[in-house]
């Protein structure tokens, strides 16, 4: 199995990029939520995609790596809805620029590249 296009994150990084940029920029909420949408349906995407070859080659640690990613993205889903309700930039911009950025990496650099390498011999 070709894993290099399931893994490239390049999108991920680059999102977050834009979403730190609208920030930044002192954008409109408008503008921030809409690309904060586009980055939690991409990572929704990412890992449906990453689960779904984990499940089709029998990967066993998929358990943990699918929960790994629910609470990704059920943390995100809340810190999003909480930006919405408060408009505090600080809070939503520490948590993109820190306890996101952190996680990614761990993530990364532990349950994808182990996944990416079982995934890789399945071929």
């Amino acid at each position: 199995m070709d894993t290099t296009k399931l893994f490239d994150h390049t999108p991920f990084v680059t999102l977050r990029e834009e979403v730190m940029a609208l920030f930044d920029q002192q954008a409109t909420h408008a503008d921030i939520d809409a690309k904060l949408s586009e980055f939690l349906r991409h990572i929704d995407s990412q890992f449906a995609s990453e689960e779904g070859a984990m499940q089709a080659t029998g990967f066993k640690p998929y358990g943990a790596h699918k929960a790994e990613h629910d609470r990704m993205r059920e943390k995100l889903s809340y810190r999003i809805e909480t930006w919405k309700k408060n408009r505090e930039v600080s809070l939503m911009l520490g948590y993109i620029e820190t306890e996101l950025a952190d996680w990614f990496v761990k993530h990364v650099n532990t349950r994808d590249f182990i996944t990416a390498r079982f995934l890789a011999n399945c071929a």
